[in-house]
């Protein structure tokens, strides 16, 4: 598929009209994944449903949809986008046969999710994604069009394009520090009780209780990876992956992130950022020591988290 056929399939989808009321579902996945790749976190061309998408998903649906469409579940476009070919679902190993026949027999679709592992972009439509901000624009000015986004918000989807650093060419990352920090995120998420992070008290911010989601917080400038909240000293707790980037880079975003989050806090609230690497080096200790509001954590073999002496 070229990226010019992409452009176009995307405006022809198959929308579920149930109830008289058409439902943005599909193009807000199609919208999330766009933002996730500009945005550096999803850096091939294989789309999992974690944590990470399903926040971005619900977060755009809020702001553009507040009050509406509440019982969305994003299970349903992911499964359908390669009903429209759009995406392709990729079954887990040794379960391609049992997909194909789940999928010819039209089985409801937790029959067919559980024989995916994720779904995928064609080689082109991805390259022509990461490698040009004026692609990741297109594709967003298209569904804006063909579905007819609310007008009066769809300005918060543009100001998900801006960003504080060049973000023309997202690194292509089938390379092991890429995959292993996504993995990383979706195993603390998951895992959270029994981190060292939730010994210390902190709990992960849930949207209903504290205000905010938990993953891939959507910010002006980019988006967290980890939120969590600290209720017995009323401290935020910002969660960062270095994703590859110099020392400087991942402690001034940090330090960013940290200045937004503050700005939504109340006045009693402060804020504490964590950067999360799978290894430390001296440059790096260097930064983190910059900031005394900042911590410095590893990732071992297991996804295991653990602190880092700065001295």
């Amino acid at each position: 598929m070229t990226f010019d056929q992409f452009v176009d399939a995307i405006q022809h989808l198959r929308v579920d009209r149930s109830g008289g009321v058409a439902k943005p579902y599909k193009p807000l996945l199609l919208a999330s994944i766009v933002v996730l790749i500009h945005k550096g976190e999803i850096r091939s061309r294989e789309v999992f449903l974690d944590g990470g998408l399903k926040s971005v998903f619900y977060q755009l649906l809020g702001k553009l949809y507040p009050g509406r469409f509440e019982s969305a579940k994003i299970v349903y476009p992911f499964r359908h986008l390669d009903t429209d070919r759009v995406l392709r679902l990729v079954p887990i190993d040794g379960a391609a046969a049992s997909l194909r026949a789940a999928k010819a027999e039209g089985s409801a679709e937790w029959n067919i999710m559980k024989h995916v592992r994720c779904a995928e972009l064609d080689p082109e439509v991805f390259a022509a994604l990461a490698s040009d901000f004026r692609n990741r624009f297109r594709v967003l000015q298209a569904l804006i069009q063909a579905y007819d986004l609310p007008r009066d918000r769809t300005g918060y989807l543009w100001d998900l394009l801006n960003t504080d650093e060049p973000a023309t060419a997202v690194p292509v990352a089938a390379e092991a520090v890429g995959v292993s920090e996504r993995a990383v995120e979706e195993h603390l998420q998951s895992h959270w009780h029994a981190t060292e992070f939730a010994r210390l008290g902190i709990e992960l911010s849930v949207e209903e209780k504290h205000g905010l989601p938990c993953r891939q917080v959507l910010t002006p400038r980019n988006t967290i990876d980890l939120l969590g909240f600290r209720a017995d000293a009323r401290e935020w707790w910002v969660f960062e992956l270095k994703k590859g980037r110099s020392s400087d880079a991942v402690v001034g975003q940090v330090g960013r992130y940290m200045t937004w989050v503050a700005d939504q806090a109340r006045p009693n609230q402060s804020v504490k950022g964590a950067v999360i690497v799978g290894r430390v080096d001296e440059n790096l200790k260097a930064s983190v020591r910059s900031n005394p509001n900042l911590s410095l954590w590893r990732y071992d073999h297991q996804l295991a988290v653990h602190r880092v002496q700065l001295n």
